[in-house]
């Protein structure tokens, strides 16, 4: 960039080198914006090319700036402030900050799996539960939709616990970071049993799947749900959107989040389907989110979804007959 600082740039588009010693620019010149991203000055500069005014770049602190003849300054700024108005900056997403409740609900979550395992072994019902309320993709077929969310909350062993645990307080803080713990919380769940749903859809029958893995997947995907769309909404404020900016602002979360699922859910002993399909609803759902709820970081909206996510998980529990 820093090629641009002793150039002159005529209103012919044309690149020439700026003859300082000969005075080619005007004395009299008038200095636009402090401190200007690169990105910045230059969407300004072809703002300035595009009605024909001279300008240079010129270092300005930790940034740039322009600087235009003096005489052309008052028309300078208004077709600025003009393209300003016509592309306004991209609707940021409002993150919560990073509170305790966001901080440490992955760590609990994990321990709430960890003592339903241990209840259900210890008490010998362990079997029983897996054969009630695993995602079992005919009884599912048949209606009963709850075991798209109960199997979540099931475990075959200690092994897959342990890994399922990790991951989810992984995931799970990080989206609850993002995008506040009680809508973490309910997307999770919804992309766990959408993931379910489908992989249900593809089996059609003889298939039975349980883990929280479906949902941690979902996590993954949620998170790069949210990314893709505070990314587009950048490359469309800039309208680079097709461009190679603005598919890079999509591609590479989408990128990340297949590149884990591919890295922690392709084992040939893991359930495959479920976690592609967990991925992907956390896709949708995080974009869509992002796109309508971005604001939604107060304390009393989060602890309602939170509330509902715990309303579901234990409404599909008591409709397989376990809790009363």
């Amino acid at each position: 960039m820093s090629d641009f600082t002793n150039y002159e740039h005529q209103a012919d588009g044309k690149r020439r080198p700026h003859p300082w010693e000969e005075g080619g620019f005007q004395k009299q010149f008038r200095v636009l914006g402090e401190n200007l991203s690169w990105e910045e000055a230059d969407a300004y500069a072809l703002v300035l090319a595009a009605v024909s005014i001279e300008y240079r770049f010129r270092r300005s602190g930790w940034g740039w700036s322009l600087e235009v003849p003096a005489a052309m300054g008052d028309r300078a700024w208004t077709e600025i402030r003009r393209f300003q108005d016509e592309n306004p900056p991209a609707q940021e997403i409002h993150e919560p900050l990073a509170t305790a409740s966001s901080s440490i609900s992955g760590m609990v979550t994990a321990l709430m799996l960890l003592s339903f395992h241990l209840a259900t072994t210890r008490h010998g019902v362990h079997e029983g539960f897996i054969l009630q309320g695993g995602a079992s993709a005919e009884q599912i077929l048949q209606g009963e939709y709850w075991r798209t969310v109960t199997a979540l909350t099931l475990h075959g062993d200690a092994k897959h616990l342990a890994g399922n645990m990790l991951a989810i307080a992984v995931f799970g803080t990080l989206l609850c970071k993002r995008i506040g713990y009680g809508a973490a919380w309910l997307l999770i769940l919804l992309a766990g049993a959408g993931g379910n749903m489908l992989n249900a859809l593809l089996h059609q029958s003889q298939h039975l799947s349980i883990g929280a893995s479906t949902a941690v997947f979902g996590a993954v995907g949620l998170l790069g749900g949210v990314k893709i769309h505070h990314g587009v909404n950048a490359a469309r404020s800039k309208k680079a959107l097709f461009r190679r900016d603005g598919i890079r602002a999509w591609l590479l979360p989408l990128g990340a989040a297949l590149g884990l699922l591919a890295m922690l859910g392709s084992d040939v002993q893991t359930d495959v389907g479920a976690h592609l399909f967990g991925c992907l609803c956390g896709l949708i759902l995080g974009s869509l989110y992002a796109f309508r709820f971005s604001r939604l970081v107060d304390e009393g909206p989060q602890l309602l979804l939170l509330l509902a996510s715990l309303a579901l998980l234990a409404g599909c529990w008591w409709r397989v007959g376990v809790l009363f």
